[in-house]
């Protein structure tokens, strides 16, 4: 669907793919913490058990993603949304069964990597298909709204994940995740019938498809190119260690804080967090940014992740941990607004897919290696001090990636126009 076309998509059936990503982005963060909860409520080691979960859902990102990139650009990503989302509602009702029968984990982590398997398909053809459903000066204003359905998503998965964990059980957490990833499908079956109808057969069957290695290399090439593309892939990567960093070393912090037997805390950090990202992702809807506004602003808010990481790991109560995740989430959303955007302008509709699913190896890449990383050092140092070295690696890094990416820009856009 060329951009042309993707203006006439109807109103109803835009909030329908709204809605769908509130529900569906609801599953996601419901199971992350139904997850959380069970590990840190059954585990004699939460932070290493959390780290082997980051890794259960790492490892089909170097197993499949260049392949599957290439198959999303092959297929209806419409028709993926919806069968992953089908998929995904039966893998989250395994998960009660199989720890009832075993009370271990390690059938949970099989049932982790085939819902990460899964997400690879939702994820790159998500961001892969906004593109055609909009016109590309909506973008940034589009993905705005959809990071409110996500933060709408957090806030409800979180929130009510605690109350449905401490006053229901823990398995009417997974329950629920597979009710909320139904209705997604349901949803967007809606769009996928609505382009069946509306576009003629032929315009969706011709789209050029090499074979798989051939196309998993012209991926590679794309993005080895294109500045535009590489530079927001970078900011997500470093938005995505600091996650991976922090959610090992925040959990036994809140745990600590928190009384004896309830998940609550870990639920307010959630809703914390997810505040933060909504107002962060209206400050980002309002933006219009020219390329220095741009790089001043995006230095800005890795610096106020530093603050964030300071002040978590400053606290010494719940409330101050509660405010570093307000900090963080408002810094990290519009960095992550952005990059997408700058993403889906920067490659071409054939090649989304390829792009979207190398920006998951190079994101999940770094979450695993800084849960893994954080979590030995917490062993030996405690939690607080790698966070605070956490968050002034971000400031640090983020700076000088977007800087020295920014000038290699300009020199050769002046070495074109000579």
């Amino acid at each position: 669907m060329k951009h042309g076309t993707a203006k006439h998509l109807p109103p109803a059936l835009f909030t329908m793919f709204w809605a769908a990503q509130t529900v569906s982005l609801f599953g996601d963060r419901l199971s992350n913490f139904s997850l959380m909860a069970l590990f840190n409520s059954f585990s004699s080691n939460p932070s290493l058990t959390l780290a082997y979960f980051y890794l259960a859902m790492s490892l089909p990102t170097y197993l499949l993603a260049p392949f599957i990139g290439a198959i999303v650009d092959r297929l209806d990503k419409r028709w993926i949304l919806v069968v992953t989302d089908m998929c995904r509602c039966g893998l989250v009702l395994l998960i009660p069964a199989l720890f009832d029968r075993t009370g271990h984990f390690f059938p949970v982590m099989a049932v982790v990597f085939l819902l990460a398997t899964g997400n690879l398909f939702f994820l790159p053809a998500k961001s892969a298909l906004i593109p055609e459903l909009v016109p590309p000066e909506r973008l940034m204003r589009v993905n705005s709204i959809l990071w409110g359905a996500g933060i709408a998503g957090v806030i409800g998965g979180f929130l009510g994940g605690g109350l449905i964990y401490d006053y229901l059980s823990w398995r009417a957490c997974f329950w629920l995740d597979a009710a909320s990833y139904f209705l997604s499908a349901a949803l967007i079956l809606g769009i996928a019938i609505h382009r069946m109808r509306t576009v003629p057969r032929a315009e969706r069957s011709g789209a050029y498809h090499p074979p798989l290695p051939t196309a998993v290399l012209e991926g590679i090439r794309a993005i080895r190119g294109t500045p535009a593309i590489v530079r927001p892939i970078g900011v997500q990567t470093l938005i995505w260690l600091g996650a991976g960093g922090f959610s090992v070393l925040a959990l036994p912090l809140i745990g600590e804080m928190t009384t004896g037997g309830t998940s609550m805390g870990l639920s307010l950090a959630g809703l914390s967090l997810g505040l933060g990202m909504g107002l962060g992702s209206v400050v980002a809807s309002r933006l219009h940014l020219d390329g220095g506004g741009r790089e001043r602003i995006e230095m800005g808010l890795f610096c106020l992740i530093a603050a964030a990481s300071a002040v978590t790991a400053l606290g010494r109560d719940l409330p101050t941990l509660l405010a570093g995740a307000f900090l963080g989430g408002l810094a990290a959303a519009p960095l992550i607004i952005i990059a997408e955007s700058e993403i889906q302008r920067g490659s071409g509709e054939r090649m989304r897919g390829r792009i979207f699913a190398f920006r998951e190896i190079c994101t999940r890449t770094l979450f695993i290696a800084a849960a893994f990383a954080f979590s030995w050092l917490a062993g030996r140092a405690g939690e607080r001090r790698p966070l605070f070295v956490l968050g002034l690696f971000l400031a640090t890094s983020g700076i000088l990636w977007i800087g020295a990416v920014s000038r290699r820009t300009r020199v050769a856009n002046r070495a074109a126009g000579q």
